[in-house]
């Protein structure tokens, strides 16, 4: 009888602590929700209306979503609010109080996830403008997250740098050693007698086809289509020249073709992705890496597209300087073909990952997100004649040439595939186009992206 109320006691003592527990904390924990990618595209599409049409239902619906748990949410809230303030302006501005949230060293857990910070960097970019008191709210932001995140990546360094640019108009990185001028800049804006500025250092992005690149990882995209070809005319040669002055046209046959000109600025451009000077301003370093692990480290891909797209290089290459000079050499093997197949090399560019194995998801695939590209350079000399869905030249152009019967020769489908493509990815694309090209499309591919067109318009004899 003894044993059995010992019992009892005992079993009383051990569900005493749960009579105090409310009955919702008993029940069992929901099992974490597993983040899918794919949401952040249906989210997007789902918020970006809400962003829209404000209304405070549905505002109060893209704030909840701003402030998820979920990295693939929280993006998709963030590019609707980007997005929604380039569709409509003013859209997107009433949400700059959760957008600059997010740069905060409470939201560091997601931050461990590269793009959440891309796609927020970006679309700070697009919610304030210079001389609005707005900007000010942005710089700062900014300045505290590289306080708190210590941030070494230059990919997010290069794009901070382009909005602290774009609000400030100062030429100033934005690193640790910098941050003095940078609340140096925000406590004398509008000041009638400053204080005296903190030394600022210049931002540093190499220069390639007259545009600094964003980020480490640089996609170079060269047309090697037949029409590149024929040589320039002399009448437009002179005003060629003076576009691209830093080119060795001595060097070029007379007159040049536009591949003789691409492979020119190519080489150029390669020599400006060498490792940078020594402190002291005159030596080179031994490499790239001479450091492991070297945050600054650069690297870069060709490929080439006619009909066939082509990787030039085998995967990624380390920018060191016995590199650029083997594929400077290099580059005058390239050869021509037929067709331009521009849906073809975007997509390559996209699913490019340094590994043979590409990607059929590129848009939010974590190995390209991780080891793709942060800069496309894209140079053609031409439209689109050729897809990877089209099986026969049965289709006419707006000339009435013979073209491709696939969708993706068409440029509003490209402009609407590259948009889906980089809606996170957040690569920049700086376009080329030399000769007589297909300047609506060239100029899109870079406005959407952030990125910037470079026209060499000239005529062509076609011989």
């Amino acid at each position: 009888m003894l044993r059995q109320l010992a019992l009892l006691v005992a079993a009383a003592l051990m569900l005493a602590p749960l009579a105090t527990v409310p009955v919702e904390a008993r029940r069992a924990a929901p099992a974490p929700v597993k983040d899918d990618s794919k949401e952040a595209f249906s989210e997007f599409e789902r918020l970006l209306p809400l962003v829209k049409s404000g209304t405070e239902a549905d505002a109060a619906e893209v704030r909840k979503a701003l402030d998820d748990k979920s990295a693939w949410i929280v993006i998709a809230a963030v590019e609707a609010v980007r997005q929604g303030e380039v569709d409509k302006s003013g859209a997107g501005r009433v949400f700059l109080p959760e957008v600059l949230a997010l740069m905060d060293d409470k939201h560091d857990k997601l931050h461990k996830d590269e793009i959440v910070t891309v796609n927020t960097i970006a679309c700070l970019g697009k919610l304030a403008r210079r001389d609005d008191p707005e900007a000010l709210k942005v710089v700062q932001a900014l300045i505290e997250w590289q306080r708190w995140s210590k941030n070494q990546v230059v990919r997010l360094r290069h794009m901070a740098e382009r909005v602290l640019t774009d609000l400030s108009g100062e030429d100033c990185t934005l690193t640790d050693d910098t941050i003095s001028f940078w609340e140096w800049w925000v406590r004398n804006k509008g000041a009638a007698q400053p204080d005296r500025a903190p030394e600022k250092r210049s931002k540093t992005a190499p220069v390639v086809f007259k545009e600094p690149i964003v980020g480490t990882r640089l996609v170079f995209v060269i047309d090697i289509s037949d029409s590149m070809k024929h040589p320039i005319n002399q009448d437009d040669l002179a005003k060629l020249k003076k576009k691209a002055d830093h080119l060795p046209w001595n060097k070029m046959p007379d007159p040049p073709s536009p591949l003789d000109v691409a492979k020119a600025e190519l080489k150029h451009s390669i020599d400006m992705l060498r490792p940078d000077p020594a402190a002291n301003g005159k030596e080179k370093k031994k490499g790239t890496k001479s450091v492991k692990d070297d945050p600054e480290a650069r690297s870069f891909a060709i490929i080439t597209y006619s009909k066939e797209v082509s990787m030039f290089t085998d995967g990624w290459v380390e920018a060191t300087d016995k590199n650029c000079d083997n594929w400077k050499d290099r580059v005058d093997e390239l050869e021509l073909q037929s067709t331009t197949n521009i849906h073809g090399a975007l997509l390559k560019a996209f699913k490019f990952n340094g590994s043979k194995k590409e990607s059929d998801s590129p848009e939010l695939d974590r190995e390209c997100i991780l080891n793709g590209a942060h800069t496309i350079v894209f140079l053609t000399d031409g439209y689109p004649t050729w897809s990877d869905d089209s099986d026969s030249t049965s289709e006419k152009d707006e000339f009435g040439n013979p073209v491709g019967n696939g969708e993706y020769v068409k440029r509003d489908k490209l402009l609407e595939l590259a948009a889906h493509l980089n809606r996170f990815r957040k690569v920049i694309i700086n376009t080329v186009g030399i000769g007589i090209h297909d300047a609506k499309l060239m100029k899109g591919l870079a406005t959407q992206s952030g990125g910037a067109y470079t026209d060499w318009y000239c005529k062509i004899d076609w011989k």
